[in-house]
């Protein structure tokens, strides 16, 4: 009986409190929306109601957020979730609205309130409308969208955006000459159900006049006409771009570019090759609104001028105006002799310094600026010259180039046409009669005029030189032919010692050509004048016997002349020498090794053939090492005289043709 009563107690006590005082809590309200000019739609989400203890639901509104409130509608079916409130005044000012559940004789607290979204609409006549309106609660719910979306439309016509943010104001720019635009504004919630205002409407007109426009560029193509560009307009509804040309502050219309997308016009009676010319642009919508003319844009005027001495070009040009995020640097093209333009160097400022041009070229040249992002760039007109040069002398010739057989340097010997003034020549210097290298510059007017050249190494290579003049401002002039000096070689066959042979390449260049080759030769170091054989220009060996001068000290030094030919257009008849080439015959010396000094062969006499004989010496030794003979001719002999030993010593000392000493030992005897 006792654990009955407990559980009836507890039956009543739950009864007396759901059946009490339970209540279902307010719908959850989000979304408020003015859904004609007489109704507006509130939706909400179902609140929970497990007992079914649901009545109704209580709608309420007030045009202030203070109050009071009145009872506008009843929902007496718990899942309705939305309520149409007909007629309603929230096409006419922002109203208020909160929702409050029934339950038995139970209501519950306020839902959140909300409020209709109200656009203001204010036309002040000046082509911008004015818009704006409430948010739906301040702060907003959480579970709503952060951006409003302003829309647009004309009557007919379907709703474009025109604005999404969280602004509650926009200006609307209008573009057509007269319209009648309706505007609302939407705000979703994470429900899915979307706060929308009223319609705000008007008559708009555009009275605007475009946007100021800013000129890209104004280039100058090659016949001298002028090209102007510029970015579309952001005015949409701009009719046409005016052309000016701008001169002393005054503008003069030349022409229009019809068509928004239209950006470049070009203007084919302009005379920019003669001076520089300043362009501006305006717009005209469709309403005959003209925009504030654009700022001066002047083309860039390029001028040349040229310096005789310096060889160079110098350009100047006027600054380009009121470039697009300004002047990074001026970029210089040049086209020489019609070739493709290519870029030379580049400038801060508005001069260029062009050097190193060619007498006789065709130099042509344009300047394209460059704004500070590379974004943007302009040309000037074109202009040319052609690279002039003083007169100076119409040729320089080298007469020859010849090794000196004595000091074996190259001597250079040229001559210059002295009918023109000149400064001086340089000389040019080659191992492979293609690479050369400056040797000197000589700066003697005197012609023919003779250079040594000391650092060569004859015996071993040719070497290659060419002239050029120097004109009266030490510009290089005319160039002379390239003469290559001869390279000699001698050997000697030891097995036959008595022939020297000689072999050596051609000499080059001669106007007449080489017409033969003398043949030098020295013996005991002392150059006959003449020469010992002429031989033909294709002979290019040739072989010396040497055994009549076998009483010579054995040294034979040769060198090679060539002759020119005739046919030389300027008179010349010269020669050239090859470099000095020796031979060495070696030493041959018999020495008898018997004599008798009362018979036939009485004298003991050494036989020296190429013995050097200033250094000759002949000594005998009797075998207690007394000297008892010496000469110093080779021509000299021993009698024996005296002689008492069978056996005697003799030592021969004697220096050959290459200047070393030798000393030969032996023994000789004495017949009785």
């Amino acid at each position: 009986m006792k654990k009955v009563s407990v559980y009836f107690l507890i039956v009543v006590n739950a009864f007396l409190f759901f059946g009490v005082k339970a209540q279902v809590a307010a719908p959850d309200l989000r979304c408020v929306s003015v859904a004609s000019p007489t109704s507006a739609v509130l939706t909400w989400v179902v609140p929970s109601d497990p007992l079914g203890l649901f009545t109704q639901y209580q709608i309420w509104c007030s045009p202030t957020q203070a109050g009071p409130y009145s009872l506008i509608g009843t929902v007496n079916f718990y899942l309705q979730s939305s309520y149409t409130q007909t007629p309603s005044n929230a096409n006419l000012q922002s109203q208020y609205y909160y929702i409050t559940t029934v339950s038995g004789t139970y209501t519950s607290s306020p839902s959140d309130t909300l409020r209709s979204v109200f656009l203001n609409l204010s036309n002040p006549g000046n082509g911008v409308i004015n818009l704006n309106w409430n948010a739906t609660k301040s702060p907003l719910l959480t579970s709503s969208s952060t951006t409003y979306t302003l829309s647009r439309k004309t009557t007919p016509g379907s709703w474009s955006p025109i604005y999404t943010g969280n602004h509650l104001n926009f200006k609307d720019t209008i573009t057509l000459c007269k319209v009648f635009y309706n505007y609302k504004v939407e705000i979703s919630d994470g429900l899915g159900c979307i706060s929308s205002s009223n319609i705000a409407s008007d008559t708009c007109y555009n009275v605007q006049p475009p946007n100021v426009l800013v000129i890209d560029s104004v280039s100058v193509d090659d016949n001298g006409q002028t090209i102007i560009g510029w970015p579309q307009s952001s005015s949409l509804d701009l009719d046409c771009y005016i052309i000016y040309s701008s001169s002393g502050g005054f503008l003069t219309e030349i022409g229009r570019v019809c068509g928004i997308s239209n950006t470049i016009f070009t203007n084919t009676v302009s005379n920019a090759n003669s001076g520089s010319e300043g362009y501006c642009i305006a717009g005209i919508d469709s309403c005959g609104n003209f925009s504030i003319p654009s700022l001066t844009n002047n083309t860039m005027f390029l001028s040349t001028t040229y310096d005789l001495c310096q060889r160079m070009s110098t350009l100047t040009w006027t600054a380009y105006s009121n470039l697009p995020k300004g002047v990074l640097k001026y970029d210089i093209y040049c086209s020489i002799n019609g070739a493709a333009y290519a870029w030379v160097g580049s400038s801060n400022s508005n001069t260029f310094n062009h050097s190193g041009l060619i007498p006789g070229s065709l130099y042509c040249y344009y300047i394209r600026v460059v704004n500070s992002d590379n974004s943007i760039t302009a040309r000037s007109n074109k202009a040319c010259l052609t690279a002039g040069a003083l007169p100076g002398p119409s040729f320089v010739y080298i007469n020859s180039v010849s090794v000196n057989p004595t000091s074996k340097f190259v001597e250079i010997t040229y001559s210059v046409d002295t009918l023109q003034l000149f400064k001086g020549c340089h000389i040019y210097k080659s191992e492979d009669g293609i690479n050369f290298t400056r040797l000197t510059y000589i700066s003697s007017t005197v012609s023919p005029q003779t250079y040594i050249d000391k650092n060569v190494h004859t015996q071993e290579k040719n070497y290659f030189y060419k002239v050029e003049v120097a004109d009266n401002c030490d510009n290089p002039g005319v160039v002379s032919n390239v003469s290559k000096t001869i390279l000699l070689h001698v050997s000697n066959d030891q097995s036959d010692f008595f022939n020297v042979t000689l072999t050596w390449d051609s000499y080059s260049t001669w106007l007449g050509g080489v017409q033969s080759y003398n043949i030098y030769r020295a013996v005991n170091g002392i150059f006959n004048p003449t020469p010992i054989i002429n031989v033909p220009v294709l002979t290019k060996s040739y072989t010396d016997n040497v055994q009549d001068f076998v009483s010579s000290q054995g040294k034979f030094s040769y060198y090679i002349e060539a002759v020119e030919g005739t046919g030389n257009v300027y008179g010349f008849l010269d020669k050239a020498t090859s470099n000095p080439s020796d031979a060495f015959i070696e030493v041959s010396v018999f020495v008898p090794n018997a004599f008798v000094p009362k018979g036939l062969n009485s004298v003991w006499l050494p036989i020296a053939q190429y013995v050097e004989k200033t250094d000759y010496k002949v000594m005998v030794f009797n075998r207690w090492g007394d000297k008892v003979f010496e000469t110093h001719s080779d021509t000299e002999g021993w009698t024996g005289n005296d002689a008492t030993d069978e056996v005697y010593v003799y030592i021969i000392e004697y220096k050959n043709a290459r200047g070393e000493y030798i000393q030969l030992n032996g023994h000789v005897n004495i017949v009785r």
